[in-house]
């Protein structure tokens, strides 16, 4: 009942100045507010880093054709380098070891349409190992095979999104659609597969160099390697490609299999740089370092902000200690101890501390909403952020309250009684 009282006691005495109270708190708010949006945003760059590695696996490697300049292409040439190609791929089964499973991509950018429907989903020439490389299966009929590729036959396999696109209702298999100029046969559709928010935006095989960007298979349309050929003539006698998707056998072997990838692609592109290997798991490293960085200049900011608003509070009740002696040589006076006095200042230190915790938090969940809606940046907003949030102001609190309290509780009754 006792430390009831004092509670009471604390409360109504920052009742009688709300404006104060209200204004000495402001500091803890904004810097929890901080914290917790600070925290969210981390949370949610580290869940969906996580999620586009399970999208692309970790067990993968995925090579990229690189755009070159007219001097680099010239310098290609001289080079006896043709880019990146279907042989490339052929070449690397053959030498490296680790190797389960790889697809050539040649990505076609052509429109697609069925009676009167139209697509500009990007067309994929790929072999029967793609949906091992990209962990997708087919949900209706088969994906393409080794005798499509050889007998050049015009069938495709549409991504899920396409399918509901052109046949909401029907089936699609045995269906012709067009592609371009010519007519295709659909002998299969790949089940949906979960893609990030960055997947969704990626189309028609844009993406930022050295990203971890999967592509997102729910909107291609799949055709046999050697008919996209056919579609979109390559230089020479190589089939060039946009990308090559690997699968390795064993995921301790991930970078062991990149280093001789590189080597084996040195040596056949003559030294030249027109293409890039990544590596997710690599990748995920890298991008985590880079988030931990961004974390602990966010903590900074919102650290130096609670400061300010502990210091800001210590300030306010030092100010209230000096107003209230004559209150405090009163309570002395009638049987209050030091720590009665020591406490009942604390603890409306706390109050103060804690309401701005509370007011923090919400509003910190609040902007990490609006971060999300209009930054399209993914934030999570999680229990443990909150409970950080909480303590942070509470341990302020306790630090910044413990000056004025001891002040209060050190002072001599009777100099506070004659104190005017």
């Amino acid at each position: 009942m006792r430390t009831w009282k004092i509670i009471f006691a604390g409360i109504k005495s920052l009742a009688l100045h709300k404006l104060r109270s209200v204004l000495s708190i402001l500091g803890i708010v904004f810097g929890v507010a901080a914290v917790v949006a600070m925290l969210s945003i981390g949370e949610g760059a580290r869940q969906e880093a996580l999620e586009q590695i399970e999208l692309l696996g970790t067990n993968n490697i995925t090579i990229h054709a690189l755009a070159l300049t007219e001097s680099q292409i010239m310098e290609a040439k001289k080079n006896l380098s043709s880019g990146l190609t279907a042989t490339d791929a052929s070449r690397l089964v053959e030498i490296c070891p680790g190797i389960s499973f790889i697809a050539p991509l040649k990505i076609i950018n052509i429109e697609s349409t069925y009676e009167n429907r139209e697509s500009l989903a990007p067309v994929v020439g790929t072999t029967p190992d793609y949906p091992a490389v990209r962990n997708v299966s087919v949900d209706k009929g088969r994906f393409i095979t080794l005798l499509d590729i050889e007998e050049n036959k015009r069938v495709c396999v549409l991504g899920a999104d396409v399918a509901k696109t052109f046949f909401p209702v029907d089936s699609p298999l045995g269906s012709m659609i067009r592609l371009g100029s010519d007519w295709y046969n659909v002998i299969g559709v790949l089940q949906k597969k979960a893609v990030t928010r960055k997947s969704r935006a990626t189309r028609d095989g844009q993406r930022a160099t050295g990203s971890i960007t999967p592509r997102n298979i729910n909107n291609d349309i799949y055709i046999p390697l050697s008919v996209s050929v056919l579609v979109s003539p390559t230089r020479g006698s190589e089939i060039a490609v946009d990308e090559i998707g690997i699968r390795i056998n064993e995921a301790n072997k991930v970078q062991e299999s990149a280093n001789i990838i590189k080597t084996i692609l040195t040596r056949l592109h003559n030294k030249v740089q027109d293409y890039e290997i990544i590596v997710p798991v690599e990748l995920l490293r890298q991008s985590q370092s880079t988030q931990r960085i961004f974390n602990i200049v966010l903590g900074a900011i919102a650290g130096i902000s609670l400061l300010t608003g502990g210091i800001g509070i210590m300030n306010i009740m030092l100010a209230t200690v000096s107003e209230r002696t004559k209150e405090i040589g009163i309570r002395a006076a009638l049987g209050a101890t030091r720590l009665d006095i020591l406490f009942q200042f604390l603890i409306e230190t706390l109050l103060l501390t804690v309401a701005g915790g509370i007011i923090g938090i919400l509003l910190g969940i609040f902007g990490a909403y609006t971060i999300n809606i209009y930054a399209e940046w993914r934030t999570v907003v999680s229990f443990t952020a909150i409970i950080i949030a909480s303590l942070m102001s509470a341990i302020v609190g306790l630090l910044f309250g413990l000056l004025p309290a001891y002040k209060a509780a050190r002072m001599d009754p009777i100099a506070a009684l004659r104190f005017e």
